[in-house]
């Protein structure tokens, strides 16, 4: 479901592509400031407890999440190096924004620590079953892109007073990280089981 969200989202703010990518800013950097932005917005959130605040840097995080891989395939800089990056601090943005729920008074800590466990193991099992050898884009129904869509609803939520609302969404938010992770299993070991009955 990731690749087809980032697709319309990448033709919607594609002339914002064109224009950052005609600067000559590079793809890395355009994903470290996404990160950066990201950590920021937490940070802001923490210090002045301001959310709308965080919903504007947040948002703008978010774009610039997308805005990489198109300026790295616009330009001719995609690199594997840059996927790694990407992936890498993508993980730490997803920690610190899973934090951030806690920070608004919606998640506990133990929901907030089982959220971040179900969120690296969605990355982990992709991460070890490609190394493997099994295709893993689009397997499970909330990856990145759903799981950006479903804090965002919780946080817009929270701030339009809407409480029982975020908690739903929350729970709903967990419960699809977790299904992914399942699915993710799930794929690995008949892709894998029929690889081994081959050989």
């Amino acid at each position: 479901m990731l690749t087809n969200i980032k697709q319309r989202v990448e033709r919607a703010f594609s002339p914002l592509g064109d224009a950052i990518a005609a600067t000559g800013l590079k793809p890395n950097h355009i994903t470290v400031l996404g990160f950066a932005l990201n950590a920021s917005s937490v940070a802001l959130l923490a210090w002045t407890g301001s959310l709308p605040s965080f919903l504007a840097v947040f948002t703008l995080a978010s774009l610039m999440d997308v805005l990489d891989g198109y300026v790295a395939r616009k330009t001719g800089r995609v690199s594997a190096f840059g996927a790694f990056l990407d992936s890498t601090l993508d993980r730490v943005s997803d920690t610190l924004t899973s934090f951030a729920l806690m920070l608004v008074g919606v998640a506990s800590a133990y929901e907030t620590i089982f959220l971040v466990l179900g969120e690296y193991l969605v990355s982990y099992t992709r991460a070890r079953a490609e190394s493997l050898g099994v295709k893993m884009a689009g397997i499970g129904i909330a990856e990145r892109a759903e799981r950006l869509l479903l804090k965002f609803s919780v946080f817009f939520a929270i701030l339009i007073g809407a409480s029982i609302v975020a908690r739903a969404v929350l729970w709903v938010l967990i419960l699809v990280t977790y299904i992914t992770v399942l699915q993710r299993v799930a794929h690995a070991y008949r892709s894998l089981t029929r690889a081994t009955r081959r050989e």
